[in-house]
C-alpha cells in the first residue's frame, strides 16, 4: 500500500511539473510575441519620425487614434464588456498618455541609442523598485540577470563617438520610461486585458490632443502619406493589440521578469534592421545578444 501511495504521489508531482512547464512555455511564448510587437512599434514610429520627417504631434495623434478605434472595434465585434471610467483605467490612461507624449517629443532630440538606454533604464528602476517597495522577495538571480542584460544593452547602444545630450529631450524620455513602467505595473491588476487597454486608449486620445494643442510648434506641420500609414499601423497593430497582449501577460509573470524581458526589444529591432536592410552581423551585436539574452535567462530561470 505504501509503495502504491508513493507511486501515486510521484505521478501527481510529475503531472504537476509537466503542466507547469507547458504553462510557462505558453506564457513566455506570448512574452516573445509581445516583444516582437514592441520592436515593430519602435521601428514603425522611428521610421515615421526620422525617415519620413513626420511631426511628433501628428505621429502621436495618429497612433493613439488608430489604437483607440482598433480596440473599440475589437470590443464591439467580440462583445466585450467595456467600463471606461474606472479608477484603474484613469490611472492607466494617465500613464499611457505621459509615455506616448514623452516618447514622441523626446525622440527627435536624442540619438536613438541614448534614448533607448534612458527609456529602458528608467523602466527597470521603476519596476524593480515597485517589487522591492511592495515587500516582494526579489531573488538575487533576478537582480544579477537585470544587471548583465542592461550591461549588454549599454555595450550595443552606447555611441562610439562624441555626442551631446539634450537635457530637455533626456528628461522627456525619462518621463516616458517612468510612465511606461507605471503602466506595466498597473497592468497586473487589470481584470480584462482588452477592456483595460481599450479604455486607456479612449481616455488617452483627448488627453494627447490637449497636449498637442497646448505645446508650441514653431516649425509647422510636416505630412507624409507613407509616414502617416506607418504611424497608423504602429497605433492599430503594434501598439493597440500589442499593449492588450502585454496586459494579458503581466498578471501571469513577476514584475522583475516583465521588466528585464523588455531589454530584448532593442536587440530584436537591430536584428530586424539586419534582416530587412541586409546589414552585416557584427561581433559587437553577437556579444551584446549573449549578454542580454543570458541576463534575461538568469532572471526568469526558476528551477523549482
Amino acid at each position: 500500500m505504501l509503495a502504491i501511495h508513493l507511486i501515486t504521489d510521484t505521478s501527481a508531482i510529475y503531472r504537476w511539473n509537466f503542466n507547469r512547464d507547458i504553462s510557462l512555455v505558453y506564457v513566455y511564448s506570448l512574452v516573445l510575441l509581445t516583444m516582437l510587437a514592441f520592436s515593430g512599434n519602435a521601428l514603425l514610429t522611428r521610421a515615421a519620425l526620422a525617415s519620413y520627417n513626420m511631426d511628433p504631434e501628428l505621429v502621436l495623434l495618429l497612433r493613439v487614434f488608430a489604437g483607440a478605434i482598433t480596440l473599440l472595434l475589437i470590443c464591439y465585434l467580440r462583445k466585450y464588456s467595456l467600463k471606461i471610467f474606472s479608477n484603474l483605467h484613469l490611472k492607466t490612461a494617465a500613464a499611457l498618455s505621459l509615455y506616448l507624449v514623452g516618447f514622441s517629443y523626446a525622440f527627435t532630440g536624442l540619438e536613438t541609442g541614448i534614448g533607448v538606454l534612458i527609456q529602458f533604464g528608467v523602466v527597470q528602476l521603476v519596476m524593480f523598485a515597485s517589487s522591492f517597495l511592495s515587500d516582494q522577495q526579489v531573488p538575487k538571480n533576478k537582480s544579477i540577470g537585470a544587471i548583465i542584460a542592461f550591461t549588454g544593452l549599454i555595450y550595443l547602444l552606447w555611441p562610439s563617438g562624441d555626442f551631446t545630450l539634450d537635457m530637455k529631450s533626456s528628461v522627456l524620455m525619462a518621463i516616458a520610461g517612468m510612465a511606461w513602467g507605471i503602466y506595466s505595473i498597473l497592468g497586473k491588476n487589470a481584470e480584462s486585458a482588452i477592456s483595460a487597454t481599450t479604455a486607456s486608449f479612449l481616455i488617452s486620445t483627448p488627453i494627447c490632443l490637449i497636449f498637442v494643442l497646448l505645446l508650441p510648434n514653431s516649425t509647422g506641420f510636416s505630412w507624409s502619406n507613407t509616414g502617416a500609414l506607418l504611424a497608423i499601423c504602429s497605433g492599430a497593430i503594434t501598439s493597440g493589440i500589442g499593449y492588450a497582449l502585454w496586459y494579458f501577460i503581466l498578471p501571469k509573470i513577476p514584475s522583475t521578469n516583465a521588466a528585464v524581458s523588455q531589454l530584448s526589444v532593442p536587440l530584436i529591432s537591430a536584428a530586424g534592421g539586419m534582416i530587412f536592410m541586409h546589414e552585416l552581423i557584427s561581433l559587437k551585436f553577437v556579444l551584446s545578444c549573449a549578454l542580454v539574452l543570458g541576463g534575461i535567462t538568469i532572471t526568469i530561470w526558476n528551477p523549482k
